[in-house]
């Protein structure tokens, strides 16, 4: 062996046990699991419309007070949602129909057809996502506290800015 091979050999003998253990120690107990989300069972189950808001407030009924949820002035609509836990999920309701009229009114209907609707969900953190079969996907944020899903659509009249559902 020549004088300085040995010495040429200690450096590269040194990075490999560092690279060795770096890799080693940048390993993580990944077997492909994890933790289940607290949330899944408690957003299972069935969950029924209670609030369909709208922007600015409408006196739907024209009893002389406006209210911002339309379930309070159109007790016509109802919806509901069911979440099971083969991670699919059912909707049947029936639609509000907003038709603007002028100078910003609008008339508002119930759909005289119940809508069904399913697909598949999963909860990430506190967010629901259905996705229908056609691939659409609404998010719904789930608050344990007051027990509600709620979509925000986040559109003035004539659209929607939230659905809130309850349990």
């Amino acid at each position: 062996m020549r004088p300085g091979a040995l010495k040429s050999i200690l450096p590269m003998k040194r990075f490999l046990i560092l690279l060795l253990s770096l890799s080693v120690l940048g390993c993580s107990d990944d077997d492909g699991g994890s933790e289940p989300n607290p949330n899944f069972d408690l957003v299972l189950g069935t969950w029924n419309l209670t609030e369909l808001t709208v922007s600015p407030a409408q006196d739907i009924n024209e009893d002389g007070a406006s209210t911002t949820n339309i379930l309070e002035e159109l007790t016509c609509i109802s919806a509901r949602i069911t979440l099971r836990e083969d991670n699919t999920w059912t909707y049947t309701g029936n639609d509000v129909i907003i038709t603007t009229i002028t100078g910003g009114l609008f008339k508002f209907f119930c759909s005289d057809e119940t809508r069904n609707d399913g697909g598949n969900w999963d909860v990430q953190g506190n967010l629901v996502r259905l996705v229908d079969a056609t691939g659409n996907l609404t998010q719904f944020t789930f608050n344990s506290t007051d027990n509600t899903l709620t979509n925000i659509i986040g559109e003035n009249l004539p659209g929607l800015q939230a659905e809130i559902y309850s349990k």
